[in-house]
């Protein structure tokens, strides 16, 4: 193999790897390479888990991989400078594109009001990898905004940063504010008080009324692993080979295991991005199925003439979450930047978009039918690799129908 220009080699540390490319583990994943991130020692080299047959491939492409994401890690000094301003509450993280704008506009707002001077980089899905990068690459809490804002199950979920930044201490920083009796029961009120969770968004399950099915209508979410329901659904997602719906595959894998998984890629016909689910949806589309796995805010922009019903499942509709993480000992200022989270005003804007929201007093959050995966499982996992993991075995079973169809 021609070794010029050759990011990645047998020597380079396999953990380190990992931990600094974030496509590197779905390359080894995807090559069949059984491999445990979160276990293997910072000395291993990569070299002692390639086979002789694959190996130069597998190099060539974790080289290329390297080059391309390489130009996000020259940029660090530079977005530190940007994150980190001296007599400012620095904040940064990631907003849902349905409330981005509101969201900014309404902190400056408060920030304005109240004498604050607030530095803000929120990191949308087209200019996140530098972030995530650097967040990966941090070793210092001193080199982190004071608030962090995240949403999914996310880059400030991961192994790395919960076992280096949140199990360490670092923010560990009561709020003291008041939220509904919601967030109370589903245990979205994290008692370490270090995930501040000040929305949520579910997963809801639509019933396309014009498209027939012999399979009932779904009463719980644990229906949708049943036979019956083969080839019944449409999963929101990006259709090539991608995270299959991660955070239903989460849900799925903690209460039924790889078992659970599979029986639901299995009901999987198809995977679209929500736009065109929304297209299709109502119009007996071939590409369309009787049961859509989306987020809630896809509902949102459904024809209001179209046949559609969203379920309210026994069980509860799994929610990911919007949360902020704040530094232990903060200010005042950066207390009352955290605790306008939670105000009336933002829990306006988050349920305009869809989302429930923290608030006290929110006549939705009273009213919602949610279920919470847990703060401990969350800081248990093996993020971002369970995401891999997970989808890995979902489209084993995907692609195995979809051979037995051709």
């Amino acid at each position: 193999m021609n070794t010029e220009n050759q990011y990645v080699t047998e020597q380079t540390p396999v953990r380190t790897l990992l931990e600094t490319y974030k496509g590197a583990y779905r390359i080894l994943i995807c090559a069949r390479i059984s491999i445990s991130p979160v276990m293997i020692s910072y000395d291993e080299q990569l070299g002692s888990y390639l086979a002789p047959e694959n190996k130069d491939e597998i190099l060539q492409a974790l080289s290329q991989l390297v080059k391309k994401e390489q130009k996000d890690l020259e940029q660090a000094p530079e977005l530190k400078e940007q994150l980190v301003q001296p007599g400012k509450v620095n904040m940064a993280g990631f907003a849902d594109f349905t409330w981005h704008d509101a969201f900014i506009a309404e902190m400056e707002k408060f920030a304005d009001a109240e004498g604050i001077s607030l530095n803000h980089q929120f990191f949308l899905k087209n200019n996140k990898k530098a972030f995530q990068f650097y967040l990966a690459q941090c070793e210092n809490a001193d080199d982190l905004p004071d608030i962090l804002v995240g949403k999914g199950f996310s880059s400030l979920m991961t192994r790395r940063f919960v076992d280096r930044f949140v199990r360490a201490g670092n923010f560990d920083m009561p709020l003291q504010v008041e939220v509904n009796e919601l967030w109370k029961q589903t245990g979205l009120y994290d008692a370490t008080e270090q995930y501040h969770a000040f929305g949520a968004e579910e997963q809801v399950i639509m019933v396309d009324r014009t498209k027939s099915t012999d399979a009932p209508i779904p009463t719980r979410w644990s229906d949708l692993l049943k036979p019956e329901y083969k080839q019944s659904i449409t999963q929101m997602g990006k259709p090539q080979r991608d995270h299959f719906g991660a955070n239903m595959l989460f849900y799925l894998h903690e209460q039924y295991g790889e078992k659970g998984i599979r029986d639901y890629a299995h009901s999987v016909k198809f995977k679209w991005h929500f736009s065109k689910i929304i297209k299709d949806i109502g119009k007996n589309h071939p590409e369309s199925s009787p049961f859509n796995v989306v987020q809630r805010y896809t509902t949102l922009f459904v024809r209001s003439d179209a046949n559609v019903e969203v379920l309210s499942p026994e069980d509860g509709n799994p929610v990911s979450v919007f949360f902020c993480l704040v530094k232990k000992g903060s200010s005042e200022h950066v207390l009352q930047i955290a605790r306008h989270f939670f105000s009336e005003q933002i829990s306006n804007l988050l349920e305009n978009a869809g989302a429930v929201s923290a608030y006290a007093n929110s006549k939705i959050a009273a009213n919602a039918n949610i279920r919470w995966i847990g703060w401990e499982t969350v800081k248990s996992s093996t993020l971002p690799y369970q995401k891999d993991d997970y989808s890995e075995i979902a489209f084993e079973e995907y692609d195995k129908q979809l051979t037995v169809d051709r």
